[in-house]
């Protein structure tokens, strides 16, 4: 039996999101107020089936301090859901930087989640107060399981194509 190409990748895109996992990163967010020297709490969401383990790395967008991927954890159960960081005293101060999830799969470094940018602000900065009757708000994360449910259905389509 023969598939006309797009239907078969149609397919082996819908059985891709049904078994890659949806992880979005809820901590830390625009909202979020750290200070060099201080805790920056992590978190994040998942569900569906998803990698046994990840790795947390810290981008910084501006690319002032470093123009790559910095590695904070690896190999940290995707299940636990939390981490911290402790951020050094010197060299972390801007206001783009961001956190990715990322997971091996099938052999290569796949991001399946960005958070969105939040600062870093200097030792001894005081926290901003917030304003009468109202709260600090989360903010969504970019998710990028879509890419990376892409990305898998991609690779699985070589695999079959190529036997």
């Amino acid at each position: 039996m023969h598939f006309p190409p797009a239907l078969f990748f149609a397919a082996v895109l819908a059985l891709a999101s049904s078994v890659m996992a949806d992880l979005s990163i809820t901590a830390p967010n625009t909202t979020s107020f750290v200070r060099a020297g201080g805790q920056l709490p992590i978190s994040w969401s998942f569900s569906g089936s998803y990698p046994a383990t990840i790795s947390i790395e810290l981008v910084d967008n501006s690319k002032q301090l470093f123009t790559g991927p910095l590695a904070l954890f690896s190999n940290l159960q995707t299940t636990s859901g939390l981490a911290s960081w402790t951020i050094p005293k010197l060299g972390f101060v801007g206001d783009k930087f961001s956190l990715i999830l990322v997971a091996n799969i099938g052999g290569t470094a796949t991001i399946l989640a960005q958070g969105p940018e939040f600062s870093i602000k200097a030792e001894g900065t005081p926290a901003p107060a917030a304003a009468p009757g109202t709260s600090p708000s989360s903010s969504n994360s970019n998710s990028w399981s879509l890419l990376a449910k892409a990305v898998f259905a991609t690779m699985l389509f070589a695999v079959l194509f190529s036997m």
